[in-house]
């Protein structure tokens, strides 16, 4: 049988990649460049898109809520997974997220907007843990992270033009165009996985002999403090993040009325951050241990609305935008690193439960914080946001502080 990365390594940009991890890496990058376009339409307009299609407020919070109602379903998912090549886990449901996106380009209504976001994430609550056991069979764990960082880095590039693009284009023509440039460039960098060559994970444990069911996998919880740990911190910020997420939108949209134009200008602070910060962190958490970056993007979650809720002005919004980027970046792969790190060989149940709980906090968190803002001061609610970061990352800091360092 073919072991993970079994080669005689060659040097690349300074790392040794035998063929399979160089192959996968090519591949990895062109499906990223592409992706770009999706990226900026779908998780960066899509909310204010229907809210200017006449999305009411607690529409806006089930848009933000549809991402986590799609994970409550990933441990379901993960047992499998974690016995069968993911890669299929990957494709297939992405296939038909990204297709679904044709549906608002056409039908314009706001409860279109709000069936299709949930159908699509209940695809992505598929693919999310089938993701980061992708990733372990894709590249070797020593380069794992400035790897992911680098495809990260090309994406990030693009879609800083691009969001303006999105911005200019919507406001002239409306949403139809760039939803159906969306689904198109979803549908064409998803295809390039197919050319991705999967290895077999280095062995850390006796294969399992049977699908863990949901108490085996909370198991696994129980006998490890700092996944623990990282469940707890990570659900507090998380929530706060989730939280505010419809409120952002509203702020922007119904309060400040910025136009498409604006919106993108915050989204470009965005990219710029999240590319500097995929630069630092793809470095880092191959070089330090991973809890030490993570504590920073824990942080970041409770740092942005905090903005949001003391100033509330456009100003805010672009500070706001690139504390967000941070965050983002620190979480795309620190999170990865630092579940490789606790809980070698069990990636896919570990992240099938962290995204349960984020489908848990998350299904309700935008939909009540947007149906409370006509009764509670939008600022007081970004303010409870913000603790709810801060308490994590406090949690989370204290914690991983006792950890031993690797040598």
């Amino acid at each position: 049988m073919k072991t993970a990365f079994s080669f005689q390594p060659q040097p690349r940009f300074g790392m040794p990649l035998g063929p399979d991890a160089w192959n996968n890496f090519r591949w990895d990058f062109g499906a990223t460049v592409v992706f770009s376009a999706f990226n900026v339409v779908f998780n960066q307009f899509y909310v204010p898109m229907a809210l200017q299609q006449g999305a009411t407020n607690v529409q806006a919070g089930m848009l933000s809520a549809a991402p986590a109602i799609g994970l409550l379903f990933s441990p379901l998912w993960a047992a499998w997974i974690e016995r069968m090549n993911p890669k299929p886990f990957v494709i297939w449901p992405n296939v038909v997220g990204r297709a679904l996106i044709l549906l608002p380009a056409f039908f314009g209504a706001p409860w279109v907007f709000v069936a299709t976001a949930l159908a699509f994430h209940l695809m992505m609550g598929i693919q999310a843990p089938a993701y980061a056991s992708l990733m372990t069979r894709m590249y070797p764990a020593p380069l794992r992270g400035r790897l992911m960082g680098y495809v990260r880095v090309a994406m990030g590039v693009l879609m800083i033009p691009i969001a303006y693009f999105i911005g200019l284009w919507t406001d002239i023509a409306g949403p139809s165009g760039p939803l159906i440039l969306a689904s198109l460039t979803g549908l064409a960098s998803i295809s390039m996985f197919f050319g991705v060559r999967t290895s077999e994970p280095a062995p850390v444990r006796p294969p399992a002999a049977k699908r863990a069911s949901l108490k085996e996998q909370w198991a696994v919880v129980k006998e490890n403090r700092p996944l623990a740990i990282f469940l707890i911190a990570t659900t507090f910020s998380g929530y706060g993040n989730l939280f505010a997420q419809p409120l952002y939108q509203i702020l922007q949209v119904d309060m400040l009325q910025l136009t498409n134009v604006e919106i993108g200008y915050a989204r470009m602070t965005y990219y710029v951050c999240f590319i500097a910060a995929l630069l630092v962190v793809g470095w880092a958490v191959d070089r330090y241990p991973p809890e030490r970056t993570l504590t920073y993007g824990i942080a970041a979650f409770g740092v942005a609305p905090l903005l949001y809720g003391l100033f509330g002005n456009y100003p805010a919004v672009i500070a706001a935008g690139g504390v967000q980027g941070v965050g983002e970046a620190i979480w795309d792969i620190g999170i990865l690193a630092y579940v490789f790190r606790i809980a070698p060989g069990r990636e896919a149940v570990v992240f099938g439960l962290h995204l349960l709980l984020a489908g848990i906090r998350g299904s309700f968190g935008p939909i009540i914080s947007a149906a409370l803002v006509d009764v509670i001061p939008i600022s007081a609610l970004l303010l409870f946001a913000a603790a709810c970061g801060l308490i994590g990352t406090a949690i989370f800091w204290r914690e991983t502080s006792k950890l031993p360092q690797p040598v």
